[in-house]
């Protein structure tokens, strides 16, 4: 492994509370790796700990997710003394764009599965406790391993959340995931309150869930193994990548994209069936030539744009361009020319409303 108690410990130093952070916007995998990496430091260490996001939890079973958790998580808007804080970063990394780590602040640990990018990895030099294991398909796949080599004891909230991280960010172990990962999953479900999980995993949507399906839906498109959707201005920002998830189980495609802005951000998620799409790879070089920043795995990865300043005509243009550039980059086919509605009379825009 490539830490132990006494590394941990190092790398923490003389400061007496940790924070641990989720990239933004937290799905289960980051909720519960750092809920795990929690219990680890409290294990070990007399430090007060706390778990921490920015954004928002959208979904409804992330939401569900939150009343389970062993440790409630507190929003960063609402964290105090930051400059006296050992920060631990968990499924995300220092300069990856996506978590609140103050601007000039080095984290004492970095525990993550998706792989460094140009911008992180001067960053993760710095940093005295880095882990990233990018042929794991969750980052609570790694925390359960730690739980299990350091002998923490493993609660039946912990042992449901880190089952669930598991289960959602592998699609119940069918995307991206490894022989650790079933291990840490097998091992796990007997130590989970079953009831629990099912509450979470099936819990129930509201009405605006509904709405963003029928938006999703209406303003559907495809173009050969391709299918896609535009959202337009949104108040949930996991609907992007909920609404790819939806779509590509449409029985002919290979790929989905989602788009949606959320607080002058366009957002942007992928989904592939194939195991060598390379996913991430194919949204960083769609997105961070226009300025923002992206990542992912093989078959699953999201981005995002700063869309502050521009009007919404600049925004309906970017968003057209990162469809057709989507479109070119997984078809090869660079003059793009008909592209079909899925449901609709014609494809509908959602920046016209």
């Amino acid at each position: 492994m490539s830490f132990n108690p006494e590394t941990l410990i190092a790398a923490i130093g003389t400061r007496k509370r940790v924070l641990i952070l989720t990239h933004n916007n937290p799905d289960p995998d980051a909720l519960a790796s750092a809920c795990g990496l929690a219990a680890i430091i409290q294990y070990f260490t007399s430090c007060r700990v706390q778990v921490s996001y920015s954004g928002i939890v959208g979904r409804s079973e992330n939401r569900t997710l939150l009343k389970y958790l062993p440790i409630d998580p507190t929003p960063f808007s609402r964290i105090r003394g930051r400059g006296q804080l050992a920060y631990a970063l968990v499924d995300t990394q220092p300069g990856a764009g996506n978590n609140a780590l103050p601007e000039g602040t080095i984290p004492s640990v970095v525990i993550d599965h998706h792989p460094p990018k140009a911008s992180t990895r001067p960053l993760l030099k710095q940093t005295p406790l880095v882990d990233i294991r990018t042929n794991y398909g969750a980052c609570a796949t790694i925390i359960t391993e730690y739980l299990q080599e350091f002998e923490v004891p493993i609660s039946a909230s912990l042992a449901t959340a880190l089952v669930y991280g598991i289960t959602s960010e592998t699609q119940s172990l069918g995307r991206d995931a490894t022989k650790a990962d079933l291990k840490a999953y097998n091992d796990l479900i007997p130590l989970a309150n079953l009831k629990n999980l099912s509450l979470i995993e099936f819990s129930r949507q509201p009405r605006e869930y509904f709405r963003y399906v029928r938006r999703a839906v209406d303003n559907a498109f495809f173009y050969k193994n391709v299918i896609g959707t535009r959202l337009g201005e949104i108040g949930n920002p996991d609907m992007v990548a909920e609404m790819a998830d939806f779509l590509l189980r449409h029985e002919r495609m290979s790929w989905s994209i989602a788009t949606g802005l959320h607080q002058d951000k366009l957002l942007v998620s992928i989904r592939a069936t194939n195991n060598r799409a390379r996913a991430g790879r194919t949204i960083r070089r769609l997105v961070e030539v226009l300025g923002g920043t992206a990542g992912g795995h093989n078959l699953v990865a999201g981005g995002q744009l700063d869309c502050k300043g521009k009007s919404i005509k600049e925004i309906s243009q970017l968003d057209r361009d990162l469809i057709i550039g989507f479109i070119r980059k997984v078809t090869n086919i660079d003059n793009v020319k008909v592209i079909n509605p899925l449901v609709s009379a014609e494809i509908h825009d959602p920046w016209e409303e």
